[in-house]
């Protein structure tokens, strides 16, 4: 008897723990959105619609724009900012352009994800338009200039003087093959 009893106790153990697991599986993401906004790791950049964007009448407080641009490990592309630096205005609509290649011979389509440092700025940068909110669909070969339009509220922290604006460009390999959209 004590080994039947042992064996349902165990049995119920591990099906709690299977249960604890499969559940802590699924709150990883909102656990890890959460750990990044609490350390500031990782803040979201806000898309704003221009009508909404509220310019300054008088300039803002110049501050240096840092472009970074990468690629993931292998990819086929050629990326870069068209300017490695800008000096911008808060509370003025700016504009800045990446240029992007594909260095294959088969098309490509490229997502691009966005990072501000520091993380803090992220709060204050509002981007209007952005290649980064699309999938880029590039032919073979072909090259093109990706535009960023965007807004840094005039209210940005006086102790940040810099902002670096980095992407990272990636293949998306499971629709290379159709150009067509």
């Amino acid at each position: 008897m004590d080994v039947k009893r042992a064996n349902k106790s165990l049995v119920l153990r591990l099906a709690l723990v299977a249960v604890g697991m499969f559940g802590f599986g699924f709150a990883m993401v909102p656990l890890y959105d959460i750990f990044c906004e609490i350390t500031g790791i990782r803040i979201p950049i806000e898309a704003s619609l221009e009508k909404d964007i509220k310019e300054t009448a008088i300039p803002g407080r110049e501050i240096t724009l840092e472009l970074l641009a990468s690629t993931n490990n292998g990819a086929p592309w050629e990326f870069h900012p068209v300017n490695d630096t800008l000096k911008i205005y808060t509370g003025k609509l700016e504009n800045t352009q990446f240029f992007a290649r594909n260095l294959s011979d088969a098309p490509l389509i490229g997502v691009a994800t966005p990072d501000v440092r520091p993380a803090e700025a992220a709060r204050y940068l509002r981007k209007v338009e952005c290649f980064c909110f699309n999938e880029q669909h590039f032919t073979a070969g072909e090259a093109r200039k990706l535009d960023v339009r965007f807004y840094i509220e005039p209210d940005l922290p006086a102790h940040i003087n810099t902002i670096t604006l980095a992407y990272t460009l990636f293949a998306a390999p499971e629709k290379l093959a159709d150009t067509n959209e």
